[in-house]
């Protein structure tokens, strides 16, 4: 059996490798920012609505 084909059954030792492509910069620099901005705005709009007792009345 040669070296290659050991290698082959023995699988990949080191792991997957590291995605550097474009998208996956502009999702994490981009993305997850704008997720938590979305969020905490949604969060503040809803406790301003109900602060002026607009969504739950009572």
């Amino acid at each position: 059996m040669s070296d290659e084909e050991q290698n082959e059954l023995e699988g990949n030792e080191e792991g997957p490798g590291i995605n550097g492509d474009l998208a996956s910069w502009l999702y994490v620099l981009g993305g997850i920012p704008m997720m938590i901005i979305f969020f905490v705005g949604l969060f503040t709009l809803v406790g301003a609505c109900d602060a002026q007792n607009v969504m739950i009345p009572g």
